[in-house]
């Protein structure tokens, strides 16, 4: 039997300009209609900080800077109480030098104060306001992910790199 389900391993960063926070109202199903934090899916080969900064270029324009991990995140979207999608969620902090932002494909990118993400809890996805909260809002510590290179030759694995 073929697994109808998805497993995604996305990045997602609130970019940071100043004292404010940078979301997208999507456009797109699951979660349409929400503002969500902009980020995507990894591309083979790809390490989470590259993926968030071109993910974050691809949906706003902006060019960031990695700046840390804060989380990570595993998520399960239930529809009519099933299992549909999992996700394994890399949440970053990013940081601009411009606001100037651009719409393209995903959504609508908008700023907002900490102040104004408090006040409107119910029209962000409920995970992606439950993130901002204990991450950067609460401000918890963020978290070393190492990286690991490894290569198969035949019957062989080598270690190429292991470090932050």
């Amino acid at each position: 039997m073929k697994n109808k389900h998805q497993i995604i391993n996305a990045v997602i960063s609130p970019v940071i300009y100043k004292d404010k926070f940078l979301l997208i109202k999507r456009i797109k199903p699951p979660y349409k209609g929400l503002w969500s934090l902009p980020g995507g899916k990894l591309e083979i080969g790809e390490h989470p900080q590259q993926t968030i900064v071109r993910e974050i270029k691809e949906e706003t324009g902006l060019d960031v800077k990695f700046i840390s991990f804060r989380g990570l995140i595993s998520e399960i979207l239930y529809s009519n109480n099933k299992a549909e999608t999992q996700f394994v969620i890399w949440v970053c902090e990013t940081r601009s030098k411009s606001d100037q932002i651009k719409e393209f494909a995903e959504g609508k990118p908008k700023w907002f104060t900490k102040e104004e993400l408090i006040k409107n809890p119910k029209n962000m996805i409920p995970s992606d306001y439950a993130m901002i909260n204990e991450f950067f809002i609460k401000n918890k510590k963020s978290l070393a992910i190492h990286k690991s290179h490894v290569h198969k030759n035949g019957k062989t694995y080598s270690l190429e790199y292991f470090g932050k």
